[in-house]
Parts: C-alpha cells; sequence; structure tokens
C-alpha cells in the first residue's frame, strides 16, 4: 500500500472519542510539530539506536557471569584451543561459538567481548520498524522503535550472553526484509530475508516458532480480510474488486518471465541460507574426520559435511520439541501450563506494564475502533498474543527471558497505541502555542501520560535491568533467573584468577559436589568422566558429569586464567593434594549431603583467606579459599 493511500485511512485508536478519527484523516489539519517528526523519522529513528546501543554496551561486562553464560564462554575457549566443536542442542546454536571465537581473538576472553555481540544486535532492533515505514505512521515508527530500545527486559537479556534476543531480532529483520521485497520487489531484499532467517536458524532452536508465528497471524489476518465486511463491501465483492485490480495491473506484461525471474532469484536465496547454516552447524574436527576445516583439501566431503550439518540441525528442532512436551517435573504438562502462564503475567506487570497496556490499547483500537484495520499490526498483535501462552506451553524451565519473544511482536501494536497519544500531545501542543486554550487540558493529559510512561521505564531499568547487582534475594519471579551468581563474587573471582596467573598453582575442588574423577574430561565438550568403545573402533560419551557442571560458571573464569584444576573427592585426597601441589585457590560446596565441607577444609587450610558467596540467587553457597601468601605479594607488587 502506498504512504498516500495509508495516511488517507482512519489510524487505529485507543479511545473511542471521535476526535481521534477526525484528526487523523489527512483532510484535517496537521501538528506543525508531527510534520516536523514526520520529516525527521529516519534521523530520530538513528538517534534512539544510538542511544540503545550506548545503554547495551556501558558497563557491559561488570556482572558476573551466569551459569548459562559461563557454560557456554568455556566452549568457546576450547573450541579456541582445540580447533573441536560440535553442535549440541542443550547449549542452543552455534551462533555465539563461532562468532565469540573471533570476537575472543580480538579483544580477549572478557565478560565484556562474550556479550558484546548480543548487545550490538538488540541495540540495533529499534531500525526494525523502519523496514515496515510504507505500512505505518511516521510518528509509529518511532515508538516501536522507543519500545524495542528501552524495554527494561529486552534491554536486560541485550546485556546478557543468549541466544534469545538474537533469534528475535533475525527473525524480525528477516521478516522486514520479506516486507520490504513485497513492498518494492527488489530482490537484494528477498535475499536478506533468507539470509537473515538462517542466522536466525543458527542462533536458537525456537526460530521455527516464529514462522509457526507468522504463519499462523497471517491466517488470521488472511481470514479477516476474507470473510468479514472489508470496507463495506460483501466478501464477494471484495474479492471480485481485487481480482480486477491484478488484471488490471499485470495486463501487458510476460507474467511467465516475470515469476521465473523472481523463481531463479528465490532458489539462489534458498542456496544462500542453506549455505549459512551449513557453514555454522557443519562440525569442527580439528582436521580429522568429516568436518567443515577439512573442505580446503578436500572438497569432495563436501556432501557429507553439509549432510551433517543439516541433520544435526533438523534433530535439534525435534529434541527441543521433545523437552517442550515434557511436563518438566510438574504433575502434569496442564500444570506447568498454569504455572508459566500465571508467572509470566506477573513478570509482564511488573517489568513491561507500560508495554502490555499500550499494546492492548492499540490491538483494540485497531481492531475495533478504526474502520479499515491494517494487517501489519493486527499480524504484530496475534502474533504477539499467541506467544505469552505459546511460550508457556514450550518452555522446560520458567525463565523471564521467553518474554522477549512475546514482547518484541507486541512493540508493534503498543507502539501504534502510543503514537496517538503523542499525536494528541503535539497536536494540543500547538494548539496552546496558537493560544487555543481550550486545548491546554488535552495537551497536559497528553505531556502526562508520556512522562508517567518515561519515567515508569527509567525506573525499572535502573532498578533491575542496567544495574550489575541486581540479583534475586527471595521467591521465584524476578527478571534474574536463579542460576545467577549475587555479584559480591565478582572480587574474589579477580583474586582468584590473578593468583592462579602470578602463582602458576593450580585450582584444587574438593567435596561430592565438585569433585570429577578425570579433570581432562574437560578438554572436549560435554564433559563427561565415561566413554565406551564401539565395535567399529570409535569412541562414544554416555553419559555427562554433573559435578562439573554444577561449578558453573566458574570453569570460564578458571579456564581463561590458564589454571590446572584437582579435585579431592574425601580428606584423604585434600590432605595429600594441599601437601604435595599446594594449590593456589581451594573452591568447595559449603555443604553437600550432610558434610560440611566448609568445616574440613577450614581445618587443613590455616594458610588461605576465605571469601563464601552464593552462586545461586538465593543459595548454593561456594566458599573460596585463596593462598595468603600470594594474595599478599600481589597487594604488596600492587
Amino acid at each position: 500500500m502506498e504512504r498516500d493511500e495509508r495516511s488517507a485511512s482512519p489510524p487505529p485508536s485507543p479511545s473511542p472519542s471521535s476526535t481521534a478519527a477526525e484528526s487523523a484523516d489527512s483532510s484535517a489539519p496537521t501538528s506543525r510539530l508531527r510534520d516536523r517528526v514526520g520529516e525527521h523519522t529516519l534521523p530520530i529513528l538513528l538517534g534512539i539506536t544510538a542511544l540503545a546501543l550506548l545503554l547495551r554496551v556501558v558497563g557491559l561486562g561488570e556482572r558476573v557471569a551466569h551459569w548459562d553464560e559461563g557454560r557456554v564462554a568455556f566452549d568457546t575457549l576450547r573450541y579456541m584451543e582445540t580447533g573441536i566443536w560440535e553442535y549440541r542442542p542443550i547449549v542452543h546454536g552455534p551462533f555465539l561459538p563461532h562468532v565469540n571465537d573471533v570476537v575472543f581473538g580480538v579483544l580477549g576472553p572478557t565478560d565484556f567481548a562474550m556479550r558484546l555481540v548480543v548487545a550490538v544486535v538488540g541495540g540495533l532492533l529499534p531500525l526494525a520498524p523502519w523496514l515496515f515505514r510504507e505500512h505505518l505512521r511516521d510518528l509509529e515508527v518511532v515508538a516501536i522503535g522507543a519500545f524495542l530500545a528501552f524495554n527494561p527486559i529486552l534491554l536486560y537479556y541485550s546485556r546478557f550472553m543468549r541466544n534469545d534476543v538474537l533469534v528475535a531480532a533475525f527473525m524480525l529483520f528477516s521478516l522486514g526484509m520479506f516486507v520490504r521485497f513485497a513492498d518494492t520487489r527488489r530482490v537484494r531484499y528477498l535475499y536478506a530475508g533468507f539470509a537473515l532467517a538462517a542466522l536466525g536458524f543458527t542462533t536458537k532452536e525456537n526460530a521455527i516458532v516464529f514462522v509457526v508465528c507468522w504463519l499462523g497471524a497471517g491466517a488470521l489476518v488472511l481470514d479477516t480480510a476474507l470473510f468479514r465486511p472489508h470496507a463495506r463491501q460483501p466478501t464477494r465483492a471484495f474479492l471480485r474488486h481485487r481480482y480486477d485490480h491484478v488484471r488490471e495491473r499485470t495486463r501487458g506484461i510476460d507474467l511467465g518471465r516475470v515469476l521465473g525471474y523472481y523463481a531463479g532469484h528465490l532458489v539462489f536465496a534458498v542456496a544462500l541460507a542453506t549455505l549459512i547454516l551449513i557453514y555454522f552447524y557443519a562440525p569442527r574436527t580439528g582436521g580429522t574426520g568429516v568436518g567443515l576445516e577439512r573442505l580446503a583439501s578436500r572438497p569432495g566431503l563436501f556432501p557429507a559435511v553439509a549432510d551433517q550439518a543439516l541433520t544435526d540441525l533438523w534433530e535439534g528442532i525435534t529434541d527441543w520439541g521433545e523437552k517442550s512436551a515434557d511436563d518438566g517435573g510438574y504433575d502434569s504438562l496442564v500444570d506447568r501450563f498454569q504455572d508459566f502462564v500465571t508467572r509470566f503475567l506477573w513478570a509482564l506487570g511488573a517489568y513491561a506494564p507500560a508495554l502490555v497496556v499500550f499494546a492492548i490499547a492499540g490491538i483494540v483500537g485497531e481492531r475495533y475502533l478504526a474502520d479499515r484495520p491494517r494487517a501489519i499490526v493486527m499480524f504484530f498483535g496475534y502474533w504477539g498474543l499467541v506467544s505469552v501462552p505459546g511460550y508457556a506451553l514450550g518452555m522446560d524451565i520458567w525463565a523471564t527471558w521467553a518474554l522477549v519473544h512475546a514482547l518484541v511482536p507486541l512493540a508493534f501494536p503498543a507502539g501504534v497505541a502510543l503514537a496517538w497519544v503523542l499525536a494528541r500531545g503535539l497536536e494540543s501542543i500547538d494548539d496552546v502555542r496558537d493560544r487555543h486554550l481550550d486545548r491546554s487540558v488535552d495537551a497536559v493529559l497528553s505531556v502526562t501520560v508520556a512522562a508517567i510512561l518515561l519515567v515508569s521505564m527509567l525506573a525499572i531499568v535502573s532498578g533491575t535491568a542496567y544495574d550489575p547487582t541486581n540479583t534475586r534475594e527471595t521467591g521465584q519471579d524476578h527478571m534474574v533467573q536463579y542460576a545467577q551468581p549475587t555479584q559480591d563474587v565478582r572480587e574474589t573471582l579477580a583474586d582468584v584468577e590473578a593468583v592462579v596467573e602470578t602463582t602458576g598453582d593450580p585450582v584444587l575442588y574438593f567435596g561430592e559436589e565438585y569433585a570429577i574423577d578425570n579433570e581432562s574430561a574437560a578438554y572436549r565438550p560435554p564433559v563427561t568422566d565415561r566413554w565406551i568403545e564401539n565395535d567399529d573402533g570409535t569412541s562414544e560419551r554416555v553419559e555427562e558429569n554433573g559435578n562439573w557442571y554444577r561449578r558453573l560458571p566458574l570453569p570460564w573464569y578458571i579456564e581463561r586464567a590458564g589454571a590446572d584444576r584437582l579435585s579431592a573427592h574425601d580428606e584423604d585426597e585434600l590432605d595429600e593434594l594441599l601437601r604435595t601441589e599446594s594449590p593456589a585457590v581451594v573452591i568447595t560446596h559449603q555443604e553437600h549431603d550432610g558434610v560440611n565441607n566448609e568445616e574440613l577444609v577450614d581445618q587443613r587450610a590455616g594458610e588461605y583467606v576465605k571469601a563464601a558467596h552464593d552462586m545461586r540467587s538465593p543459595g548454593d553457597t561456594t566458599v573460596f579459599y585463596v593462598r595468603a601468601d600470594a594474595l599478599e605479594e600481589l597487594e604488596s607488587s600492587s
């Protein structure tokens, strides 16, 4: 739809007031302030994006790594060291390990570097509405960009090395490129759309859910267009009108040639997406076997590499679906669904109240108050609404990061409603300036609504999303997922790394919670103590070592410090290793199965400085013993 056509149609309104429809009509006088915004939509959007990037990058490395972050970061370090990598659905797609392999090589393995790619992609989200500009008004583009930039949940998880923001951003930009292709018929958008969708599938398996949501939302929009009166025309008349319109526009055009042209580009675009998927999912075998790195010397391996990569992708998607169907420890899937929906609604009310209220207003206004509802707004509304119960059904554990997938589409109808408020405010300010004082109430009301929105978002952002010390104290319902260590461990971790790097002595894990039989098992993730030999001479891992994973996120910090690792299961082993190895650091879980590990180490480690920290929030206390002489040497040298 062309811009002059859409500007002539009334906008959706969250208010039944008749003045809304009148002021939105192109024949009605427009505000000078609104004109200025319309003339500078892209610069304003770029300014919002720049601020979004700044908020995501400043202080990015302050928060201690979450367990999930520590696991993927450790795997990336091992991949850098060995050149060996294989896809494992439990840690989601291969995008972050491969990209952070490059980032770590340039910036070094730091908490800042591991989150940087996610922060940049999340910071660019406000640009996405620009791709839909043919179907949105200027103020709506700006308002949507603001919601995507400053929503606390989107901001927090843009400062977190997880794939949720990545997959949401890539799939949203992919959809935008397809819409631009439909608007302009320029094939570069077709290629960009498929390439971005492929990147979405390299980040997380639930990219398939985005496609399902698009199909479902598209079907609902089509149903509304075909089987409800459209512009007060019966469905049959409407279909006849559209048919005549298409036939008139294609008169004199060689449709076969046109379709062949676009079909050829479609094939190449799909091929490009397939190559991206193969590149990311193909195993890296360190120069042996079927690995991507071997294609340079043996191109004939490409079919086997491609088959392995695409098979792994499909198995990852099905594995994700099977986990989603599991009851997750609840009495039934229904019980889990009810619990998760309740928690999601609570989190939306606590951390995204403005976006949710405006989204509902935008959907209701567009669906029931506009004379001709716009398909694009209803599409995003349907997509966002179904995502809340959909992810409650599809999540195997509860975490606020799942709401990213609902908030991104809901930002569009929310922006439509907010734009309506802003438009009224701009018009009222002009009226007051022109001494039409009878409109001053509208100006005050609009400015007040905008101020409340801004203050509420800033308060939530400063109190949660932008505070690295923000960790859960009690309860389950919080933006911070439970596997987040408390921030007070940061100073101790800095001492641990410094002492290890200075002395070159090992780190000793003590107790049945943390000790494993074979520390070298971490050389090639996943960490396991047990392998079996197959009849064909190959080896196969049969179980992962839970004790190693309970250490998270410590392996990330210990590995980047270059420390050797030791394990002591009992007091005899502890005594022996303290005597013979003189470890720089001893780490133990405070208590396990009724055994007070802290007390046992206290009796033996008299020359160590002790610090205790919660490695989950709350609870799960870990005790660190850092060698006193090494600390004293560090303090004297500094």
